[in-house]
């Protein structure tokens, strides 16, 4: 199973992975909500098309692509002020946005792909999310916002099975 049953978490990730290491979590971004922020106005621009569309990121062709990095470039200018390399504000807005959902879509209490059960919850968690954190400063700060990104999507989310220490679990 890819990052969280949802192949466009990773296909962000790699592209993330191909514009640089991961840089360190800029002063703009410390806080929980400027994070979530952010990543709610990137959401929807980086997976729909044109046509407001639902598109697999693996898919597009290369000019789509950039199309994407260059609406990223613009709406992470006013998220991250500090940060004035556009690739870098990409990389960032990608680490995030990917750590975000691979974990909002895991504590989600129900999904439109499969049932969210508690095994399935620490399966994804102990083999995916956490070791990924571990390694990606930048993605487990996105892990750290799912639930609040949830809560501003006004949808339920549950822990069961999400191990104790967990950045998801992390309190600001």
């Amino acid at each position: 199973m890819s990052q969280a049953g949802d192949p466009n978490v990773s296909t962000a990730l790699s592209w993330a992975e191909e514009l640089g290491d991961c840089p360190d979590l800029p002063d703009s971004l410390k806080e929980v909500g400027k994070r979530v922020q952010l990543i709610n106005a990137i959401n929807a621009p980086l997976i729909l098309d044109l046509n407001g569309n639902p598109s697999l990121l693996y898919q597009i062709s290369f000019e789509e692509k950039q199309r994407r990095f260059d609406q990223l470039g613009r709406l992470s200018k006013d998220y991250m002020p500090d940060i004035s390399d556009e690739t870098e504000r990409i990389n960032i807005a990608l680490r995030l946005w990917s750590g975000c959902l691979s974990a909002a879509k895991s504590i989600a209490v129900e999904t439109q792909s499969w049932p969210n059960a508690s095994a399935i919850r620490r399966s994804i968690f102990t083999t995916i999310i956490d070791p990924t954190a571990r390694s990606d400063q930048i993605y487990s700060a996105g892990v750290e916002s799912a639930p609040a990104f949830k809560h501003l999507l006004n949808q339920q989310i549950s822990f069961d099975g999400v191990p104790s220490d967990s950045p998801v679990r992390k309190k600001e």
